[in-house]
């Protein structure tokens, strides 16, 4: 498995790459379990307000394809699940 601080560089590098009309802000990693019950890794993309429209299905496509391949080269076999929010989002939720 991947530390989390690498799990973190992956995500900005293919987010930022994919995504760069949404404005990336921040990544975020937490380990959690699937819907099977296996160890997954929960990927949150911060994006700044208003840039939410401008995700496009393919951009997103390729971001959750592009993170999974690469953790998956890097050694890290779990699911990652990958969720966007905004930094108001994140603080109404009581997520950091």
């Amino acid at each position: 498995m991947l530390d989390e601080k690498r799990i973190r560089e992956i995500a900005q590098e293919v987010a930022t790459a994919n995504l760069t009309s949404a404005n990336v802000t921040s990544v975020s990693s937490s380990p959690t379990i699937d819907l099977d019950g296996h160890d997954a890794l929960r990927i949150t993309i911060v994006i700044k307000p208003g840039s939410e429209s401008k995700i496009k299905g393919d951009a997103a496509l390729d971001t959750l394809v592009g993170i999974q391949k690469r953790l998956r080269r890097g050694g890290e076999e779990r699911l990652a699940i990958v969720e966007y929010a905004t930094e108001e989002e994140l603080n109404a939720s009581g997520d950091s």
